[in-house]
């Protein structure tokens, strides 16, 4: 019996507040599509197993049904399983995997990430660890796909889970638009360090001088900072309590990101920049911030993360021509290697299998496209004399389509994806490349554990959430409230959290 994917985020939210409910039993299946025709005897004549796989969607989409029978096709004569798709959206989504995990309904897979609760998830036995040979044995080519990124997940030896092959990595500069760019000579190329923050300087100075109606710039969202959307060349090592300088090369010496010149340096240019008017004035309140103001054509350019395809394969930067311009060079650390990582609950009943289904997610085309973009002719439909450009089919557009997902980052390995047409026919390769060369840190693999440092973890933030975004957005004076961020630092416990955080990284350096 399917399960009602539009309501299965709210049915969750509603069973932890009221403290108990088992999904069993949910029924009918979104869009009121009719129960898949595929066979249900697998290729041995026994039913083949089903995997559950749940992970965070934008939004839901109509035809989901439609998606899983195509998907199944594939999948049950291929390994001899079926896959049931359980997409969720809304904020509540770990909270939501928690409750399935804990109170052991089925579930076989599902998307974690080493920024939320991935940590926790290992520590409190909700994730599968699984040994090496195993994964050789039923899933070899995925191994062979995520190379060095494997160290990302695993966990004195054992491996668990697979991060998605996507952008590996950040790279940060401007997106500007192409009249602004073109008007002031900005030279458009994918090498790295194209301008320089002199540079930007001056452009920035030229761009608020003639064009009186705009402002200049802005951070990429309202809860990010212009440090973070721009300037950063450390490894935060997940929480910026205790950080890696110069891309996580050197030493594995901890150090109070805070107390370094390379972050005061920052503040001081973004309070330079918004005494002089560059920066859209309420960025760290403004909801709109980032591509909702570009949109607005009120903005000339937006500090971003940066990678193969931005802005293009945005599609919310659609009606302003847009480039990009990388300032600082790509690296990467645990936290964007481990942003999406397909993991195996530990209450998982078929280990083996969902690794089989795995394989082809990161190996074969076929699988992948056919959950990322749909079923050919009804979503999509391949360029005439192009094996990977893709369109709309003839009669179909954004607003008619019924799975418009095109999610390339939450699945697999994105290597195999087919390229939309408004997209550069060679992205794929575009982001291998950029993944091969990015700066990768010394301490990659490295997962801190917060279990002992618990209440000072929780302090830190609190003074994180009072100066960062004023100081890094350059809305306060460093030269009065930089001091007291770092002694409101001290008094929290950053120190101890920062000792706390060096002891588990010097053993875990030693054990690699």
């Amino acid at each position: 019996m399917k399960r009602n994917r539009k309501g299965i985020a709210l049915f969750l939210a509603l069973s932890l507040m009221a403290g108990s409910c088992s999904l069993q039993g949910c029924s009918s299946s979104a869009g009121q599509s009719q129960e898949s025709n595929v066979s249900t005897v697998g290729t041995d004549g026994e039913e083949p197993y089903t995997i559950v796989y749940a992970f965070d969607v934008w939004m839901q989409q109509p035809d989901w049904d439609l998606v899983e029978e195509n998907l199944n096709k594939l999948v049950e004569e291929k390994i001899g399983a079926r896959v049931e798709l359980l997409p969720m959206t809304g904020a509540n989504y770990d909270q939501q995997i928690n409750l399935m995990i804990s109170s052991g309904e089925k579930l076989d897979l599902y998307n974690a990430s080493a920024r939320t609760t991935f940590t926790t998830d290992v520590s409190s036995n909700k994730i599968m660890g699984l040994d090496e040979e195993m994964v050789k044995q039923h899933a070899s080519g995925l191994l062979d796909v995520e190379g060095d990124f494997i160290k990302a997940t695993t966990i004195n030896g054992k491996i668990y889970g697979f991060p998605t092959i996507r952008d590996m990595a950040n790279a940060y500069g401007l997106i500007i638009r192409d009249d602004i760019a073109q008007k002031y000579g900005v030279e458009i190329n994918d090498k790295m360090g194209a301008l320089t923050v002199d540079q930007v300087d001056e452009l920035f100075a030229k761009i608020k001088e003639g064009e009186p109606d705009m402002y200049v710039t802005q951070p990429q969202g309202q809860t990010t900072s212009v440090l973070d959307s721009f300037f950063k060349q450390h490894d935060s090592m997940g929480d910026d309590m205790g950080v890696l300088l110069d891309h996580g090369q050197g030493s594995l010496k901890l150090v109070n990101l805070f107390e370094t010149p390379y972050y005061e340096d920052a503040v001081r240019k973004a309070r330079e920049w918004n005494e002089k008017g560059y920066i859209l004035p309420d960025a760290s309140t403004n909801p709109d911030t980032g591509v909702s103001y570009y949109k607005t054509g009120k903005v000339a350019t937006t500090l971003s993360l940066i990678h193969p395809g931005v802005p293009t394969d945005n599609s919310n930067m659609s009606g302003i021509k847009s480039d990009a311009v990388i300032v600082n060079p790509a690296f990467t650390n645990t936290q964007q290697v481990g942003a999406i990582i397909q993991a195996i609950p530990t209450t998982c009943e078929n280990p083996e299998k969902v690794l089989e289904f795995l394989n082809l997610l990161y190996t074969d085309a076929d699988v992948y496209n056919a959950l990322v973009w749909g079923v050919e002719g009804t979503h999509y439909a391949h360029v005439d004399g192009s094996d990977t450009w893709i369109t709309y089919p003839e009669g179909v557009s954004a607003d008619t389509s019924g799975y418009t997902l095109s999610a390339t980052y939450a699945f697999g390995n994105r290597y195999l994806s087919y390229i939309w047409n408004t997209d550069p026919e060679n992205l794929n390769e575009k982001f291998k490349e950029f993944n091969d060369s990015a700066i990768r840190s010394n301490a990659l693999g490295f997962v801190f554990d917060p279990s002992n440092v618990k209440t000072e973890v929780a302090a830190v933030q609190a003074v994180f959430d009072q100066y960062r975004l004023p100081l890094e957005n350059g809305v306060i004076d460093p030269d009065e409230n930089l001091p007291k961020f770092i002694q409101a630092l001290k008094d929290a416990g950053i120190d101890t959290v920062i000792a706390e955080k060096q002891k588990q990284l010097d053993e875990w350096a030693a054990a690699n």
